[in-house]
């Protein structure tokens, strides 16, 4: 693959939108962000004159920024910080012209590590920058961590149900459906749900984890938070947001995007696991978990908190989430993240 100079493949194309809010302090951007081939789409909300900066990697693969772009917990934050919500190369309104051998880890990496750049070009090398990757997304912010520079830019690295093993993902998530659905039948609670997923995942190879069994597994994984009484679920607190990337216009370029990626970069991700390398890490690290997610389960946030080469890092389980406690516990996501960003920015 070609390299080209980071600042001079840093561009900014298309829109750029500023506007005020109820704050002052608040203002958002929108944008196409180009490198190495890709228009990155990149939505800047919240408060900017905080120059605090959360960039957050979205999951999927397939997943867009836009998903996260709304609900309770993102009113916290912008309130307080700004919030980069990034389309990843491939992925929700990207566009660009490149090969499919681009959708990469690697690529990708070079992309978030690219933007960090242009985000203190554009708001001031003084802007406190930390990364969130969310999911899939988790396997990304981790993978930019070990392979580039990217830790000189951050303050630190916020991991939200994180895969970044995908082997072990799949094992633990067995685990945690025989655990939870024994305990769940022994209530006689949602017994046939529950009852037909035991005897499932209990017939299922672990030496030889098909693509069908996968599938099986996070669809169910899904399926298993509705069936929960634990899970807390408040009224009015979806995510999905509005974007201007979102509009008819790039309908198109996003279902081409979601059916490409689900294999490519599903595939480079199984083909290259992080956790070997976490040790790398040395930037202050929050791993946030929902006790009851089977589609990332909790045991492989304790392994990266265990593996992270931090000397300051934290480990919250939130007791009533599943896969999104963003979602399902708000208030206590967002005061653990403003406690952590409190102690670095």
């Amino acid at each position: 693959m070609k390299k080209i100079n980071l600042y001079l493949s840093m561009v900014i194309m298309g829109l750029l939108i500023v506007s005020c809010t109820k704050q002052e302090t608040a203002t958002y951007a929108r944008f196409m962000f180009r490198n190495d081939g890709a228009d990155l789409a990149v939505e800047v909300n919240g408060n900017l004159a905080s120059k605090t900066f959360i960039l957050l990697l979205h999951g999927g693969p397939g997943g867009s920024g836009t998903a996260y772009n709304g609900g309770r917990y993102s009113e916290i934050l912008e309130e307080k910080y700004a919030i980069v919500y990034m389309d990843q190369r491939g992925n929700g309104a990207s566009q660009g012209s490149y090969s499919e051998s681009d959708l990469t880890l690697t690529q990708n990496s070079k992309d978030v590590y690219a933007l960090t750049k242009f985000l203190k070009l554009k708001y001031g090398d003084d802007i406190s920058l930390f990364l969130l990757g969310h999911s899939w997304g988790g396997i990304t912010s981790s993978h930019v961590l070990v392979n580039t520079a990217i830790q000189e830019e951050l303050k630190g690295w916020i991991e939200v149900d994180g895969v970044n093993d995908f082997a072990q993902n799949n094992l633990e998530a067995i685990r945690l459906f025989k655990t939870v659905g024994e305990a769940q039948v022994a209530k006689n609670h949602e017994v046939g749900f529950w009852q037909e997923v035991l005897d499932s995942v209990k017939v299922i190879d672990t030496l030889n984890i098909t693509f069908a069994d996968e599938l099986y597994l996070n669809q169910k994984g899904f399926e298993a938070e509705q069936k929960l009484k634990e899970i807390e679920r408040p009224e009015d607190n979806s995510t999905a947001g509005y974007s201007f990337f979102n509009s008819p216009i790039n309908s198109l370029s996003i279902l081409t995007n979601n059916s490409l990626v689900n294999g490519v970069l599903n595939n480079d991700s199984k083909e290259n696991p992080t956790s070997e390398f976490l040790y790398k890490v040395k930037i202050p690290a929050q791993f946030l978990w929902g006790k009851y997610d089977f589609v990332v389960p909790p045991a492989l946030g304790i392994d990266a908190f265990n593996k992270v080469g931090s000397s300051n890092k934290k480990l919250v389980f939130f007791e009533h989430s599943g896969h999104s406690p963003m979602i399902n516990e708000p208030e206590k996501f967002t005061n653990e993240i403003i406690g952590f960003i409190s102690l670095y920015e």
